[in-house]
């Protein structure tokens, strides 16, 4: 796992922390938090981001807490290719080899938001199949073994950010605490995060992603009082002081997160850890393309800057060794962009292909649409295509009709299709295969990935209740 050492630019690993506090804990910065400026650290600075938040609207003020804590799990597409179909840079997702099949429906066990399923295919490091479990063979093992170690617990902190020896990923805490200099210098120079690991914690510090929701206890409606009430209270706890525990889901958070026993006791050092950290000065390229690989499930290079491009596609080898040496993902090239996959489909905080009724009927949507709007062999292959509003009601109600009753969807949903429209939509836009323009959608290349591969070109308007396509 050493030889990639030289993929790693100079000068772009910032301080890391590796003892029981952050370095800098509690200080903020106008990058950290979007726009707040630091004025020092402790109860100031707490009352100066607990006042944004509480201004903020309710989409800015998720965005801004996720700014502040970077506590966000990684997000990738499931489903990798079978052996023997790989393709690289000459070409494009709209007519490369796909992962489709009929079943959209088939389901993977133990998919969920926030979870991490048992792993397929491959054995857990102990050689039982399961996720992130703690080897049971004496530490110092062989280099094979160091390495399945290393990576187990990478992918966890990728995965779970805060880590607790007796929260519910804590069968791997030993792992973490075991490597955690290997892990403190491997992400601090491969994705710029500071790494702090206590006596009973590790906290992964993330920069700040956009678009990305903060990972907090479901069933409570954080609202922009309560993210500035749970800010608050965190400072409170950190310096000893009594805190405000009564808007909805402070309390239940904080325990969540272990700095609340449930009956009460507060612990400090991890309240202070939790804080934000300062937010390290502008990063270069390899940073930057870095952390989009291995948060987000594709990265487009026309979406990059010409340096980060120039960086990516003069690197596309030893990047994708990188990954694969360090997290376990392997890297799905196109003439488009770049996708690292999770063989084990645990990497992830939302399941496509996925159970339940959003997933499937969003995967099947974006296969009707792909059908329908491929480029088609050896015309122009755009990162993006329009999508006409019609088609998107069409397809969706061809799916609906064909795996509604017989895959037992939410009757909910349908009932009011322009609720699922909404949902599936948004679905496929956290995963990044279909982007907003304007009032308007653009299928992305990748989301060709799941549907049949490219043969003869589909009629425009084929589906029961699509209408024709006009040329105007």
């Amino acid at each position: 796992m050493e030889r990639y050492e030289d993929t790693v630019g100079a000068g772009e690993a910032p301080t890391v922390a590796t003892g029981g506090r952050a370095t800098g804990a509690g200080r903020l910065t106008a990058d950290a938090i979007a726009g707040v400026p630091a004025q020092g650290s402790g109860r100031g600075a707490a009352e100066l981001l607990a006042g944004r938040l509480a201004a903020a609207g309710p989409q800015e003020a998720d965005e801004l807490f996720t700014a502040a804590f970077g506590l966000y799990g990684a997000r990738h597409l499931g489903g990798a290719l079978p052996e023997g179909s790989k393709a690289g840079a000459e070409l494009s997702w709209w007519h490369g080899p796909t992962v489709h099949h009929p079943a959209g429906l088939r389901p993977r066990e133990g998919a969920r938001r926030g979870a991490l399923p048992a792993r397929r295919g491959a054995p857990a490091a102990d050689g039982r199949r399961g996720r992130h479990r703690k080897p049971e063979h004496a530490p110092g093992g062989t280099p094979e073994e160091i390495a399945v170690e290393r990576r187990t617990a990478a992918r966890l902190l990728a995965a779970q950010p805060l880590v607790t020896a007796d929260g519910p990923h804590g069968a791997g805490f030993p792992l973490i605490v075991r490597h955690a200099g290997w892990l403190t210098e491997r992400f601090a120079t491969v994705l710029g995060y500071p790494l702090t690991v206590g006596a009973r914690y590790a906290r992964l510090h993330k920069a700040p992603l956009p678009g990305r929701a903060p990972a907090l206890v479901a069933g409570a409606a954080w609202t922009p009082e309560s993210y500035a009430a749970l800010v608050l209270a965190l400072a409170a706890l950190a310096e000893h002081r009594p805190a405000g525990l009564e808007l909805p889901g402070v309390r239940q958070q904080l325990v969540e997160w272990q700095v609340l026993t449930a009956t009460g006791q507060p612990d400090p050092e991890l309240a202070r850890a939790l804080a934000p950290l300062p937010a390290p000065a502008p990063v270069g390229p390899a940073l930057a393309v870095r952390r989009r690989l291995a948060e987000t499930p594709v990265v487009l290079l026309d979406e990059l800057t010409p340096e980060q491009r120039q960086w990516l596609q003069g690197r596309l080898e030893p990047e994708a060794e990188l990954f694969a040496d360090f997290l376990g993902l392997e890297a799905e090239v196109r003439a488009e962009g770049v996708a690292l996959l999770d063989p084990a489909d645990e990497l992830t905080d939302l399941a496509l292909p996925g159970t339940g009724t959003l997933a499937q009927a969003a995967l099947l949507l974006a296969v009707r649409l792909v059908e329908e709007l491929r480029p088609l062999s050896g015309e122009a292959a755009p990162p993006a295509v329009l999508i006409p509003d019609a088609l998107i009601d069409g397809a969706l109600g061809d799916v609906t009709d064909e795996y509604g009753l017989r895959a037992g969807w939410r009757r909910d949903y349908l009932a009011d299709l322009t609720a699922f429209r909404r949902d599936a939509l948004d679905l496929l836009h956290r995963m990044q295969l279909i982007a907003p323009a304007g009032r308007a959608w653009l299928l992305r290349a990748p989301a060709a990935r799941y549907a049949p591969e490219a043969e003869l070109p589909q009629p425009p308007g084929s589906g029961r209740h699509s209408r024709p396509l006009v040329v105007g």
